[in-house]
Protein backbone atom coordinates (compact mmCIF):
# COMPACT_ATOMS: atom_id res chain seq x y z
CA UNK A 1 0.00 0.00 0.00
CA UNK A 2 2.82 2.06 0.81
CA UNK A 3 4.97 1.78 -2.61
CA UNK A 4 1.10 2.15 -4.43
CA UNK A 5 0.48 5.80 -2.50
CA UNK A 6 4.35 6.62 -3.36
CA UNK A 7 3.43 5.58 -6.92
CA UNK A 8 0.11 7.94 -7.50
CA UNK A 9 2.00 10.40 -5.57
CA UNK A 10 4.61 10.67 -8.13
CA UNK A 11 2.33 10.17 -11.07
CA UNK A 12 0.47 13.55 -9.77
CA UNK A 13 3.33 15.45 -9.60
CA UNK A 14 4.49 14.17 -13.22
CA UNK A 15 1.38 15.48 -14.32
CA UNK A 16 1.34 18.70 -12.17
CA UNK A 17 4.71 19.10 -13.87
CA UNK A 18 3.79 18.19 -17.85
CA UNK A 19 0.56 20.73 -17.20
CA UNK A 20 3.44 23.58 -16.25
CA UNK A 21 5.35 22.89 -19.08
CA UNK A 22 2.04 23.08 -21.53
CA UNK A 23 1.72 26.56 -19.83
CA UNK A 24 5.05 28.09 -20.08
CA UNK A 25 4.98 26.77 -24.35
CA UNK A 26 2.03 28.99 -24.49
CA UNK A 27 3.61 31.74 -22.57
CA UNK A 28 6.97 31.25 -24.90
CA UNK A 29 4.42 31.33 -28.00
CA UNK A 30 2.33 34.49 -27.32
CA UNK A 31 5.78 35.85 -26.08
CA UNK A 32 7.48 35.09 -29.74
CA UNK A 33 4.37 36.05 -31.67
CA UNK A 34 3.60 39.51 -29.98
CA UNK A 35 7.43 40.13 -30.65
CA UNK A 36 7.21 39.65 -34.14
CA UNK A 37 4.55 41.85 -34.57
CA UNK A 38 6.71 44.42 -33.36
CA UNK A 39 8.71 43.53 -37.18
CA UNK A 40 5.69 44.37 -39.19
CA UNK A 41 4.34 47.77 -37.24
CA UNK A 42 8.08 48.88 -37.67
CA UNK A 43 8.48 48.13 -41.07
CA UNK A 44 11.64 46.50 -40.91
CA UNK A 45 10.30 43.12 -43.46
CA UNK A 46 10.83 45.86 -46.16
CA UNK A 47 13.83 47.06 -44.92
CA UNK A 48 16.59 44.25 -42.97
CA UNK A 49 18.74 46.50 -41.58
CA UNK A 50 16.20 48.43 -39.65
CA UNK A 51 15.04 45.35 -37.67
CA UNK A 52 18.16 45.88 -35.39
CA UNK A 53 16.25 48.96 -33.93
CA UNK A 54 13.07 47.21 -33.50
CA UNK A 55 14.70 44.76 -31.01
CA UNK A 56 14.44 46.96 -28.20
CA UNK A 57 11.15 47.09 -29.16
CA UNK A 58 10.66 43.52 -29.80
CA UNK A 59 11.90 42.53 -26.68
CA UNK A 60 10.02 44.34 -24.50
CA UNK A 61 6.97 43.19 -25.99
CA UNK A 62 7.70 39.69 -25.92
CA UNK A 63 8.27 39.84 -22.05
CA UNK A 64 5.62 41.68 -21.23
CA UNK A 65 3.07 39.46 -23.43
CA UNK A 66 4.51 36.18 -22.15
CA UNK A 67 4.22 37.22 -18.24
CA UNK A 68 0.81 37.63 -18.81
CA UNK A 69 0.38 34.08 -19.52
CA UNK A 70 0.78 32.09 -15.96
CA UNK A 71 2.36 29.29 -15.20
CA UNK A 72 1.26 26.97 -11.99
CA UNK A 73 -0.33 30.43 -11.40
CA UNK A 74 2.43 33.00 -11.32
CA UNK A 75 4.31 34.81 -14.37
CA UNK A 76 7.22 33.33 -15.55
CA UNK A 77 10.73 34.30 -15.38
CA UNK A 78 11.31 36.06 -19.15
CA UNK A 79 14.67 38.06 -18.57
CA UNK A 80 15.60 40.36 -21.83
CA UNK A 81 18.81 37.36 -21.75
CA UNK A 82 16.41 34.85 -22.89
CA UNK A 83 15.09 36.83 -25.90
CA UNK A 84 17.31 35.52 -28.94
CA UNK A 85 17.27 37.38 -32.77
CA UNK A 86 18.30 35.70 -36.20
CA UNK A 87 18.54 38.63 -39.06
CA UNK A 88 20.09 36.93 -41.62
CA UNK A 89 17.14 36.24 -43.24
CA UNK A 90 16.30 39.49 -45.22
CA UNK A 91 12.79 39.85 -44.95
CA UNK A 92 12.51 37.52 -42.44
CA UNK A 93 13.44 38.51 -39.29
CA UNK A 94 13.39 35.39 -36.45
CA UNK A 95 12.97 35.94 -32.62
CA UNK A 96 13.02 33.82 -30.24
CA UNK A 97 11.81 33.59 -26.54
CA UNK A 98 12.57 31.07 -23.52
CA UNK A 99 10.36 30.95 -20.96
CA UNK A 100 11.39 29.75 -17.72
CA UNK A 101 9.19 28.44 -14.14
CA UNK A 102 10.04 26.67 -11.17
CA UNK A 103 6.83 24.35 -9.98
CA UNK A 104 6.30 23.52 -6.58
CA UNK A 105 6.34 19.41 -6.18
CA UNK A 106 3.55 17.65 -3.98
CA UNK A 107 4.34 14.50 -2.80
CA UNK A 108 8.09 14.44 -4.25
CA UNK A 109 8.31 16.73 -1.16
CA UNK A 110 8.54 13.58 0.80
CA UNK A 111 12.02 12.63 -1.43
CA UNK A 112 13.57 16.09 -0.40
CA UNK A 113 12.27 17.18 -4.02
CA UNK A 114 10.14 20.73 -3.11
CA UNK A 115 10.38 21.86 -6.69
CA UNK A 116 10.96 21.22 -10.32
CA UNK A 117 12.52 23.80 -12.89
CA UNK A 118 11.26 23.99 -16.08
CA UNK A 119 11.77 25.85 -19.60
CA UNK A 120 9.74 26.10 -23.15
CA UNK A 121 11.41 27.62 -25.98
CA UNK A 122 9.28 28.96 -29.56
CA UNK A 123 10.56 30.81 -32.26
CA UNK A 124 8.41 33.14 -34.73
CA UNK A 125 9.03 34.84 -37.99
CA UNK A 126 7.83 37.80 -39.58
CA UNK A 127 7.85 36.40 -43.35
CA UNK A 128 7.75 38.76 -45.94
CA UNK A 129 8.19 37.12 -49.38
CA UNK A 130 8.87 40.49 -51.83
CA UNK A 131 11.17 39.20 -54.56
CA UNK A 132 11.24 35.83 -53.84
CA UNK A 133 11.12 33.70 -56.91
CA UNK A 134 10.17 30.40 -55.72
CA UNK A 135 8.16 31.54 -52.21
CA UNK A 136 4.70 30.57 -51.26
CA UNK A 137 1.48 32.30 -52.65
CA UNK A 138 1.29 35.86 -50.71
CA UNK A 139 -2.53 35.75 -49.44
CA UNK A 140 -4.26 39.29 -47.82
CA UNK A 141 -7.13 39.45 -46.82
CA UNK A 142 -8.96 42.66 -44.96
CA UNK A 143 -8.27 45.29 -47.18
CA UNK A 144 -9.40 48.60 -47.16
CA UNK A 145 -10.87 49.42 -50.35
CA UNK A 146 -8.88 52.33 -51.42
CA UNK A 147 -6.80 51.88 -53.94
CA UNK A 148 -3.18 53.12 -54.61
CA UNK A 149 -1.03 53.36 -57.58
CA UNK A 150 2.44 52.12 -57.51
CA UNK A 151 4.00 55.49 -58.06
CA UNK A 152 5.63 56.92 -55.17
CA UNK A 153 6.17 60.94 -55.93
CA UNK A 154 8.42 61.29 -52.85
CA UNK A 155 11.75 59.57 -54.71
CA UNK A 156 13.15 59.42 -58.34
CA UNK A 157 13.49 55.61 -59.53
CA UNK A 158 13.34 52.98 -60.02
CA UNK A 159 10.69 54.24 -62.76
CA UNK A 160 7.24 53.07 -63.39
CA UNK A 161 6.31 54.44 -66.80
CA UNK A 162 2.52 54.41 -65.67
CA UNK A 163 3.61 56.88 -63.37
CA UNK A 164 4.75 59.94 -65.70
CA UNK A 165 2.58 62.95 -65.49
CA UNK A 166 0.00 60.74 -63.54
CA UNK A 167 -2.36 62.48 -60.72
CA UNK A 168 -1.24 63.63 -57.33
CA UNK A 169 2.30 64.73 -58.18
CA UNK A 170 3.97 61.62 -59.06
CA UNK A 171 6.87 61.35 -60.23
CA UNK A 172 7.60 58.26 -62.49
CA UNK A 173 8.77 56.18 -59.73
CA UNK A 174 7.50 53.29 -57.81
CA UNK A 175 6.93 52.04 -54.34
CA UNK A 176 7.82 48.14 -56.03
CA UNK A 177 9.93 46.86 -58.85
CA UNK A 178 9.37 44.82 -61.67
CA UNK A 179 11.16 42.33 -59.98
CA UNK A 180 8.80 42.55 -56.92
CA UNK A 181 11.80 43.95 -54.84
CA UNK A 182 10.60 47.37 -52.50
CA UNK A 183 11.71 50.03 -54.88
CA UNK A 184 13.35 52.63 -52.04
CA UNK A 185 13.41 50.29 -48.83
CA UNK A 186 14.34 51.92 -45.37
CA UNK A 187 12.66 55.11 -43.57
CA UNK A 188 11.88 58.61 -45.42
CA UNK A 189 13.69 60.33 -46.42
CA UNK A 190 15.57 58.62 -48.53
CA UNK A 191 13.10 55.30 -47.99
CA UNK A 192 9.02 55.05 -47.82
CA UNK A 193 8.88 53.90 -43.85
CA UNK A 194 7.15 56.84 -42.33
CA UNK A 195 6.89 58.56 -45.61
CA UNK A 196 3.65 60.97 -45.49
CA UNK A 197 1.12 59.95 -47.98
CA UNK A 198 -2.26 61.76 -48.98
CA UNK A 199 -4.78 59.44 -50.67
CA UNK A 200 -6.95 61.15 -53.31
CA UNK A 201 -10.00 60.27 -54.70
CA UNK A 202 -8.87 62.11 -57.58
CA UNK A 203 -6.56 59.60 -59.59
CA UNK A 204 -5.45 61.28 -63.00
CA UNK A 205 -8.04 62.71 -64.60
CA UNK A 206 -11.26 60.87 -63.45
CA UNK A 207 -12.06 59.90 -60.01
CA UNK A 208 -10.60 56.06 -59.16
CA UNK A 209 -9.48 55.72 -56.06
CA UNK A 210 -12.03 53.24 -54.21
CA UNK A 211 -12.87 49.44 -54.89
CA UNK A 212 -16.06 47.39 -55.24
CA UNK A 213 -14.22 44.37 -53.73
CA UNK A 214 -17.91 42.27 -54.63
CA UNK A 215 -18.17 44.16 -57.67
CA UNK A 216 -21.37 45.38 -57.07
CA UNK A 217 -21.54 49.18 -56.99
CA UNK A 218 -22.74 49.51 -53.73
CA UNK A 219 -22.01 52.71 -51.68
CA UNK A 220 -23.42 50.67 -48.32
CA UNK A 221 -21.02 47.81 -49.20
CA UNK A 222 -17.85 50.18 -49.24
CA UNK A 223 -19.05 51.69 -46.14
CA UNK A 224 -19.19 48.09 -44.75
CA UNK A 225 -15.77 47.41 -45.93
CA UNK A 226 -14.34 50.92 -45.01
CA UNK A 227 -15.87 50.28 -41.06
CA UNK A 228 -15.26 46.34 -40.61
CA UNK A 229 -13.11 43.95 -42.42
CA UNK A 230 -13.73 42.03 -45.70
CA UNK A 231 -12.46 38.54 -45.47
CA UNK A 232 -11.86 37.46 -48.93
CA UNK A 233 -8.32 36.99 -49.87
CA UNK A 234 -6.67 38.29 -52.54
CA UNK A 235 -2.56 38.21 -54.04
CA UNK A 236 -0.88 39.18 -56.32
CA UNK A 237 -2.62 39.05 -59.92
CA UNK A 238 -5.95 39.71 -58.85
CA UNK A 239 -8.35 41.44 -60.39
CA UNK A 240 -10.25 44.16 -58.50
CA UNK A 241 -13.23 46.36 -59.80
CA UNK A 242 -13.36 49.80 -59.15
CA UNK A 243 -16.19 51.99 -58.22
CA UNK A 244 -18.04 53.96 -61.15
CA UNK A 245 -17.40 57.50 -59.30
CA UNK A 246 -16.48 58.46 -55.88
CA UNK A 247 -18.45 57.78 -53.15
CA UNK A 248 -17.34 60.47 -51.04
CA UNK A 249 -20.60 60.48 -48.75
CA UNK A 250 -20.04 56.68 -47.65
CA UNK A 251 -16.11 57.64 -47.83
CA UNK A 252 -15.56 59.81 -45.41
CA UNK A 253 -18.26 58.74 -42.94
CA UNK A 254 -16.91 55.22 -43.05
CA UNK A 255 -13.58 56.23 -42.43
CA UNK A 256 -14.69 58.58 -39.30
CA UNK A 257 -16.36 56.07 -37.69
CA UNK A 258 -13.25 53.59 -38.24
CA UNK A 259 -10.83 55.64 -36.99
CA UNK A 260 -13.09 57.46 -34.09
CA UNK A 261 -14.47 53.61 -33.16
CA UNK A 262 -18.12 55.52 -33.10
CA UNK A 263 -20.46 55.62 -35.76
CA UNK A 264 -20.10 58.91 -37.15
CA UNK A 265 -21.59 61.16 -39.84
CA UNK A 266 -18.92 63.79 -39.79
CA UNK A 267 -16.89 64.82 -42.60
CA UNK A 268 -13.68 65.93 -41.46
CA UNK A 269 -12.01 64.16 -38.59
CA UNK A 270 -8.98 62.95 -37.09
CA UNK A 271 -7.67 59.63 -35.48
CA UNK A 272 -8.60 58.80 -31.52
CA UNK A 273 -5.03 57.32 -31.80
CA UNK A 274 -2.11 58.84 -32.75
CA UNK A 275 1.38 58.12 -34.40
CA UNK A 276 5.02 59.44 -33.85
CA UNK A 277 7.57 59.68 -36.13
CA UNK A 278 10.83 59.99 -34.04
CA UNK A 279 12.85 63.14 -35.10
CA UNK A 280 15.31 60.47 -36.68
CA UNK A 281 12.58 58.80 -38.16
CA UNK A 282 13.72 55.08 -37.06
CA UNK A 283 10.82 52.56 -36.59
CA UNK A 284 9.24 51.44 -34.61
CA UNK A 285 7.02 53.87 -34.71
CA UNK A 286 5.06 54.90 -31.16
CA UNK A 287 1.64 54.59 -31.53
CA UNK A 288 -0.82 55.72 -28.77
CA UNK A 289 -4.40 54.58 -27.62
CA UNK A 290 -6.20 58.15 -27.73
CA UNK A 291 -9.37 59.49 -25.29
CA UNK A 292 -11.88 57.67 -27.93
CA UNK A 293 -10.30 53.92 -27.80
CA UNK A 294 -12.34 51.78 -25.94
CA UNK A 295 -9.95 48.88 -25.61
CA UNK A 296 -7.15 50.91 -24.05
CA UNK A 297 -7.08 53.31 -21.95
CA UNK A 298 -6.06 57.13 -23.46
CA UNK A 299 -1.95 57.08 -23.51
CA UNK A 300 -1.69 53.58 -23.75
CA UNK A 301 1.48 52.78 -25.95
CA UNK A 302 -0.38 50.12 -28.34
CA UNK A 303 0.50 47.77 -31.12
CA UNK A 304 -2.76 47.35 -33.20
CA UNK A 305 -5.23 50.35 -33.56
CA UNK A 306 -8.51 50.91 -36.39
CA UNK A 307 -6.14 53.68 -37.95
CA UNK A 308 -3.68 50.96 -38.90
CA UNK A 309 -5.12 49.14 -42.30
CA UNK A 310 -3.83 47.38 -45.22
CA UNK A 311 -4.54 48.69 -49.06
CA UNK A 312 -3.72 47.68 -52.53
CA UNK A 313 -1.45 48.44 -54.36
CA UNK A 314 -1.76 48.62 -58.61
CA UNK A 315 0.02 49.09 -61.33
CA UNK A 316 -0.20 53.05 -61.42
CA UNK A 317 -2.20 52.96 -65.51
CA UNK A 318 -4.73 55.31 -65.88
CA UNK A 319 -8.59 53.44 -64.85
CA UNK A 320 -11.15 54.21 -67.45
CA UNK A 321 -14.53 54.64 -66.53
CA UNK A 322 -17.17 51.94 -66.61
CA UNK A 323 -16.39 48.54 -64.89
CA UNK A 324 -12.92 48.54 -64.97
CA UNK A 325 -10.93 46.55 -63.25
CA UNK A 326 -6.96 46.85 -61.79
CA UNK A 327 -4.73 44.11 -61.18
CA UNK A 328 -2.81 43.86 -57.77
CA UNK A 329 0.85 44.34 -57.66
CA UNK A 330 1.35 44.64 -53.96
CA UNK A 331 0.14 46.16 -50.69
CA UNK A 332 0.76 49.20 -48.37
CA UNK A 333 0.36 49.48 -45.25
CA UNK A 334 -1.00 52.99 -43.38
CA UNK A 335 -1.62 54.27 -40.75
CA UNK A 336 -5.00 56.89 -41.26
CA UNK A 337 -3.96 60.14 -39.13
CA UNK A 338 -7.62 62.27 -40.70
CA UNK A 339 -9.82 62.90 -43.13
CA UNK A 340 -10.54 66.29 -44.83
CA UNK A 341 -13.02 66.84 -47.41
CA UNK A 342 -12.80 69.33 -49.64
CA UNK A 343 -15.41 70.33 -52.35
CA UNK A 344 -16.26 66.63 -54.14
CA UNK A 345 -12.97 64.91 -53.01
CA UNK A 346 -12.31 63.33 -49.96
CA UNK A 347 -8.44 63.61 -48.62
CA UNK A 348 -7.25 60.80 -46.88
CA UNK A 349 -3.82 61.76 -44.69
CA UNK A 350 -1.58 59.23 -43.62
CA UNK A 351 2.21 57.68 -42.94
CA UNK A 352 3.65 54.64 -44.92
CA UNK A 353 4.21 51.99 -42.26
CA UNK A 354 5.08 48.96 -44.41
CA UNK A 355 5.16 47.91 -47.62
CA UNK A 356 5.14 44.79 -49.92
CA UNK A 357 4.87 42.96 -53.12
CA UNK A 358 3.30 39.15 -52.67
CA UNK A 359 6.46 37.21 -53.74
CA UNK A 360 6.82 34.93 -57.40
CA UNK A 361 5.17 31.89 -55.62
CA UNK A 362 2.02 32.16 -58.29
CA UNK A 363 -1.07 30.57 -57.58
CA UNK A 364 -3.94 31.39 -56.04
CA UNK A 365 -5.71 31.98 -52.49
CA UNK A 366 -7.23 28.36 -52.37
CA UNK A 367 -7.26 25.79 -49.71
CA UNK A 368 -6.01 22.15 -49.49
CA UNK A 369 -3.47 22.59 -51.99
CA UNK A 370 -6.01 23.41 -55.09
CA UNK A 371 -4.73 26.23 -57.24
CA UNK A 372 -1.96 27.54 -54.78
CA UNK A 373 1.60 27.93 -55.84
CA UNK A 374 3.99 25.52 -55.33
CA UNK A 375 5.11 26.78 -52.34
CA UNK A 376 1.57 26.78 -50.64
CA UNK A 377 0.28 29.85 -49.67
CA UNK A 378 0.66 32.55 -46.66
CA UNK A 379 -1.28 34.84 -45.02
CA UNK A 380 -1.39 37.95 -42.37
CA UNK A 381 -4.25 38.57 -40.11
CA UNK A 382 -6.22 41.64 -40.02
CA UNK A 383 -4.69 44.52 -40.74
CA UNK A 384 -1.12 42.48 -40.18
CA UNK A 385 -0.78 41.75 -43.71
CA UNK A 386 2.69 40.27 -43.25
CA UNK A 387 2.50 36.59 -41.61
CA UNK A 388 3.60 36.30 -38.67
CA UNK A 389 3.92 33.12 -37.61
CA UNK A 390 5.78 30.00 -34.88
CA UNK A 391 8.45 28.37 -37.01
CA UNK A 392 11.06 25.45 -36.18
CA UNK A 393 14.60 27.30 -36.64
Amino acid sequence: MIAFIGMMGLAIDLVSLYLGKSEAQRAADAAALAGATVFVSSGCTSNSAGCAAAQTAATNQAVTVGKLNLVAGAAPTIPNGNVSFDLSHPGDPLITVVVNATMPTYFMKLFGVNSANISSTATAEAYNPSGTANGPTFCVSCLKPFLVPNCDPSHAGPANPNCTGGGGGNTGASFISANGTIANPGVSPNGVIGQSWQLHTNQGPSHWYEVAFDCSQSGNNFKNDVQTCNNSAFNCGSSLCVLDGKKVGPNNHAVCSLIGYTNSNSQDCTSVDSIAVNAANTPPFTITAGAGNPFFASGTKITQSASIVTVPVFDGAAVNPGGATVTIVGYLQMFIQGINHQGNEDIINATIMNVSSCGGGGGSCGTGGNGQGSGGAVSGGGAGFIPVRLVHP
